[in-house]
Order: C-alpha cells, then structure tokens, then sequence
C-alpha cells in the first residue's frame, strides 16, 4: 500500500485545480443566473498567447461573461482564463478567474460596490482571496473619486524555476489580510490632480503574524503646455518577520507586486539577459531609479538589499518635444499616444534587512532576517523618455502600456569604483508617478 502524506496532497496545485472545477460545477453558471432573472447573459471568448523560458508559448483562451449592452459594469461579471504550457513543463496547465457581484444596495451610477472572488495558478503561483470594493464618483468627472478595498485570501510559490531571482522569494503559504483607501482631487484651477494611496497589510506567515502600512502621495500640475511638474512621496513601515517578498526595493516594485503583471510574472516574457543585466526597471516602490543596475546585480548573487522601513521622494520636471505635439495632431490616435520628456530626482532611505539564503534557493530557502542599521540617503538626477497609449476603461483608468527610457545621469552612492556622474540608462516598464 502506498502511504501518501495528505497534507501534501491537498496542498497541491492539481487539487486546488479540481476544486475549483468542482465549485464552478456545484454553484449555477452565470447564464443559468441571467435567465432565472429572465436576462440572457454572454460569454465572450479571445485567444491569448505568452511566452516565458519555463512554458514556452502559452497557449490560452480568455472568456469574459457578462450581461449584453453591461460594459462590463452589471451583474454576474465574469473574467476567466486557461492556458496550456507548450514545452509541457512540470504544471502545464495554468488558470487565473475572477467573479464579481455588485452589491445593490450600496451601489449607484459611477459609484459601484462589489464583491469578487478570485483564483488562479499560474507561473508557479498560488492565489486564492476575496475581494470587496467600493468606489465613490461625483457625477462623469472620473477625476474625482475615492475608493475603498479589502482583500483576504492566501498564496504560495510552489515552483522557483519560473523566477529570474528566486533570492527575494520564501516558498511557505502566506494568509493574509489588506485594505486600502485612495482619494484623488483637482487642484490648481483644474490644471492639476492630487491623489492619496493608504493601504495596510497583515497576515500570518510561519505561525508568526507579521504586518505593513503604506502611504503615498501623487500631484501633477500643468503649467502650460507641455510644461508641468509630477512630485510622488511614498513611505513603508512593516514588521521584522514580513514575508520576504513583501520587501522593499530602492530601485523597483517589490517582488509580490511583480505577479501582478504578465510582463513580470515569469522568467523570459521580458528576455531574461535585458533582466539579469538592469537594462529594465519595473515601477513600483520607492522608486530610485539610479540604482536599478546595483539592485539587480545583487539580486542575481543571491544576497538582495531589501528594506523594511523606507521612505522615497520622486520628482519629474516636463518640458516639451516636438513629437509629442506632431502626436497630437494624428486624427483619434492623438487622443490617446503621448510622448513626455523630463528631467527627474529621486532620493530616500530606510532600514535595511539581513538574510541568510541557503546554497541552492531553487530547492530550499532558510531565511534570517535581521533589522540593521539606517541606510544613507540615496539620491540620483537623470532624464527621461515616456511614450504612453492609454485608452481609458469605464472608469476612467488609465488601460495600455507605458514604455520609459531613463538616463539617471548622477548617482549619491555609487557602485564601488564608479564615478558619481557617469552614462547609464534603462528602459522602464510602467510608469513612476502613475496621474
């Protein structure tokens, strides 16, 4: 007889998998809901298709359900997809769905509450939580709002293979907790927004519970065209046993934000040297683009410098171009292509944390954090290139891409052995001050 270790068992992705079949099966289809209310309900399907070193091209159909003539704002919302890894890896089927219900009673137009369901295993990674939203809107003007949202669930990194650094990466489950809270306001005579992001984080993980606040401030004003000034301040308080994904990088998002994107969720979608040698910088964090180059470099040799504590001031001074106004002048396409130029600064600091990894991250992770002693206060000046296409969502929320090439030109606390001012450049995925 063969003794199976069950708590394993149910640990495992292909279970979670048939659970989750098993439930959309038990609980009736969204159709079946419409038509009880005597509304008939669509699914609409989409081929999709990524790459990265572990899968090779996925191969995957998106399906999204809703009520006809909704626009993705009505009842019974449904956003679904599966994939099948070609090169047949160790999990070659990945799935990602998201159910979403408004609640009518605390709902109204432009003002939407909502619950939401979410599952998915993917690229090595579990995540399973839901979601409640509440969004206040004063009449069409999307630039006026404050919204609300909390979020429960768990999450696992069961495969490391799938990772560019799997030094900044701990493979135990984390349960956890999070809200947070994000107003946004005109100002200066409607030539400028202010926006405020508080968000809390707690959880459990290793039988320890463990917790983290942040606060970041954005303002934009436009002085005249194409003059204008972006100014960002962020900072990051979390306990001493977080997990060690949730730590913060000087240069860049911190490594769980990474899975919220397909570009960084695995290993080759961005091709893997541009990553191991800095020439890519993700948005997020802090922010200290001058030191992109340093963090990864670290990184790659398996001793990261994360932060637990950190406080970051960003700043971009625009000027204008002559593409960006011959954008404006393409017929549609100029409502939505810009191409910013800027002149920006970042500084900060924090308190550091210390690790000890084992020899082999891929197969086993024994992590030691240790606070240490205040960082000095980095800073770097450089330059930058932005070209954007945003086509905004039913919200008003910015939805395309944003590709930046940046020259941090002037490091504080460079490298040993290079000079302060030096050449140095970076493209960048996602943009800093995001209004």
């Amino acid at each position: 007889m063969i003794n199976r270790d069950k708590s394993i068992m149910w640990k495992s992705p292909t279970w979670i998998f048939a659970i989750v079949i098993t439930l959309s099966m038990a609980f009736p289809a969204p159709d079946a809901l419409a038509r009880q209310s005597d509304k008939s309900y669509e699914l609409l399907p989409a081929p999709d298709l990524w790459y990265n070193d572990i899968d090779g091209i996925r191969v995957g159909l998106r399906l999204r359900g809703q009520v006809p003539g909704t626009f993705n704002d009505g009842p019974h919302r449904l956003d679904f997809g599966v994939w099948l890894g070609t090169w047949f890896p160790t999990y070659p089927v990945s799935y990602y769905v998201k159910y979403t219900e408004p609640v009518p009673a605390i709902s109204d137009f432009n003002s939407e509450g909502s619950i939401s369901f979410i599952s998915s295993i993917r690229t090595g990674f579990h995540r399973h939580a839901l979601r409640f939203d509440k969004r206040w809107q004063e009449g069409f003007n999307e630039d006026v709002f404050r919204e609300f949202h909390a979020e429960s669930g768990g999450h696992r990194r069961f495969s490391h293979e799938y990772l560019p650094f799997p030094s900044v990466w701990q493979n135990d489950w984390v349960y956890y907790l999070n809200a947070g809270y994000e107003w946004q306001r005109q100002i200066a005579g409607q030539k400028g927004l202010t926006n405020v992001k508080i968000a809390g984080n707690s959880g459990i993980h290793l039988e320890d519970v463990y917790g983290r606040m942040s606060l970041e401030m954005n303002n934009k004003i436009e002085f005249t065209r194409g003059f204008g000034i972006h100014v960002r301040g962020t900072g990051t308080f979390s306990s001493v046993n977080m997990p060690l994904e949730y730590g913060l990088l000087r240069s860049m998002a911190s490594p769980i934000d990474w899975m919220n994107s397909g570009f960084t969720r695995a290993k080759g979608t961005i091709p893997t040297p541009w990553m191991e040698s800095g020439a890519v910088n993700i948005a997020g964090g802090p922010s200290l683009r001058g030191y992109n180059r340093e963090d990864i470099k670290m990184m790659k040799g398996g001793l990261p410098m994360l932060f637990r504590n950190m406080f970051s001031v960003n700043a971009e001074l625009d000027y204008p171009n002559p593409f960006d106004r011959a954008f404006e002048d393409i017929p549609v396409l100029g409502d939505f292509l810009r191409l910013r130029s800027y002149l920006f600064y970042d500084g900060g600091g924090g308190l550091t944390l210390e690790q000890s990894v084992a020899a082999d991250p891929v197969q086993s992770i024994a992590v030691t954090v240790i606070e240490s002693e205040l960082s000095p206060y980095y800073s770097n000046i450089g330059a930058g290139f932005m070209l954007s296409l945003n086509i905004p969502d039913y919200l008003g929320k910015p939805r395309g891409f944003v590709i930046r090439y940046e020259i941090p030109f002037w490091l504080s606390h460079p490298e040993n052995g290079h000079d302060r001012l030096r050449y140095r450049g970076h493209l960048g995925i996602g943009a800093v001050i995001g209004l």
